[in-house]
């Protein structure tokens, strides 16, 4: 598959910077993408789906080895994986409508079984501008400076989005208690 990606790289320094990408990083993108997907056909098509995004804005990226370059491969295969749930979950929603919980049934699921993969899941449907800024946050722990960097806007910006994104995921988990 390296070969396909390679005969599309533009030139012989994005030929070889892909490569060091694609070597480094598949691995990583193999195992996030089976985290969010569970389905090993899907993770297929997302890491390569991904692959072909960053190929496309290869000249955009800086050292195969930063935490930039690391943090742009991962949410491009992160938005990848996210836009492949969503359209698998509506899928089942429209086959399994009938057998759904109650939101009752559900509300009382989330207060018992208020998990690390719950809370991956209501950051993955979150809008991408404070999805992402969760993801350089907590997944690569980047600093707020480092997220404003990647971002392209201010530490203060950052904060403020990083503030927003906290909100909004409590309202999704039901932590919001003054709504």
């Amino acid at each position: 598959m390296l070969a396909f990606y390679l005969s599309l790289a533009e030139s012989g320094g994005e030929k070889q910077k892909f490569e060091k990408i694609y070597l480094k990083y598949r691995g990583l993108m193999l195992s996030r993408a089976y985290e969010i997907l569970r389905d090993s056909e899907l993770v297929e098509d997302c890491v390569h789906d991904a692959f072909l995004r960053v190929l496309k804005n290869m000249r955009k990226l800086g050292d195969v080895d930063s935490k930039m370059t690391k943090s742009y491969v991962m949410i491009t295969l992160e938005n990848s994986a996210k836009t492949m749930y969503k359209k698998q979950k509506r899928e089942k929603i429209v086959e399994l409508d009938e057998n759904m919980p109650d939101d009752s049934q559900v509300e009382s699921d989330i207060e018992n079984k208020l998990t690390a993969e719950l809370v991956a899941e209501k950051i993955a449907i979150l809008p991408d501008i404070y999805r992402d800024i969760m993801v350089l946050k907590y997944l690569h722990e980047l600093n707020d400076k480092e997220i404003a960097s990647t971002l392209g806007i201010s530490e203060a910006a950052a904060r403020k989005r990083l503030q927003r994104a906290r909100e909004r995921l409590k309202k999704l988990i039901g932590g919001n208690k003054n709504g």
